[in-house]
């Protein structure tokens, strides 16, 4: 989650189906939830969307694994599951012992309810602490789920889109950047999903173009040839209200669409105010987000 954005427990609905190979991607359709209270209104309003998602829970480091286990058992049966293990926003709350347990218990509990493991959520922003200890906790994470046959996913910082990272300058390492210096090989090679996290409105409101966004994926699949890529989270720093409507249905109709004709490209976008925005009752992007997982699937053939 980005750290301008309030923090809270993320689920976003993505993937469609099984992973088989990363030039056999299958569309991802995604939307950011803030809670999991509720489950059975959360699933059904999962249910009732136009394409079958998967949930992607952020798991708040405050909460035991057990305290998701009800809700998830729930939302897995109307789509699969993505668990995102610690948020950019508790990166540096949470020292690499104790993450690595973490992720020990997060798997004994809900392995069968959970179909992707996110090891690492913008792992590049400055405000995660010490890129290598960083980096360790990355390492450690994905290597304790992949010796379990787990599919794992990383997200990545979007901030080079714009003028100086469109985030905190150059002292704030850009995707590419941080992949070259701290990812390792083993790592970069294994890793499922590689996925951009961006909020336009911390680019200057910059919606790239298909061939801008083509170009950042490609450099991406060099340094991750064996991943699907896509992006793990847009939307606005806040919830949509009548002043900012306009605004996110821009962003959510750019985002969705976007076709950049990779092969390896699975779309996603996880708008992370999903509750809010799209799926409590009334919600002001209801319909736009059924257009835009309409939108999705033609351009990505879904």
């Amino acid at each position: 989650m980005s750290p301008r954005a309030p923090l809270a427990i993320a689920v976003a609905a993505t993937l469609a189906g099984p992973a088989v190979g990363a030039r056999a991607a299958a569309p991802i359709y995604g939307v950011t939830l803030d809670r999991v209270a509720h489950p059975e209104r959360l699933a059904s309003a999962l249910a009732a969307l136009p394409e079958r998602p998967t949930t992607r829970v952020y798991f708040d480091t405050r909460e035991p694994a057990s305290y998701y286990r009800p809700a998830l058992t729930r939302i897995h049966a109307v789509s699969g599951v993505m668990g995102e293990l610690v948020d950019s926003s508790q990166e540096q709350a949470v020292s690499t012992e104790a993450l690595t347990a973490r992720v020990h218990e997060y798997l004994r509990t809900l392995t069968g309810l959970v179909d992707i493991w996110e090891v690492g959520n913008e792992v590049n922003g400055n405000w995660t602490g010490p890129y290598e200890t960083v980096a360790a906790k990355l390492a450690g994470a994905y290597e304790v789920v992949h010796a379990t046959g787990g599919q794992t996913a990383l997200t990545l910082y979007a901030n080079a889109f714009g003028a100086e990272h469109c985030g905190d300058g150059e002292a704030e390492l850009t995707p590419v950047e941080f992949t070259e210096r701290y990812v390792p090989a083993p790592v970069a090679d294994g890793l499922d999903y590689v996925l951009l996290s961006y909020y336009p409105t911390q680019c200057g409101g910059r919606l790239p173009g298909t061939a801008e966004v083509a170009a950042q994926f490609e450099a991406l699949h060099l340094l991750y040839p064996n991943a699907r890529v896509g992006f793990g989270e847009v939307g606005l720093p806040h919830p949509a209200s009548g002043h900012t409507l306009a605004e996110a249905e821009a962003i959510m109709r750019w985002a969705y669409s976007l076709s950049p004709a990779l092969p390896y490209y699975v779309g996603g976008c996880f708008w992370w105010y999903g509750y809010q925005d799209v799926l409590k009752p009334n919600a002001r992007l209801a319909t736009a987000f059924d257009e835009a997982l309409a939108d999705e699937a033609s351009a990505l053939g879904g």
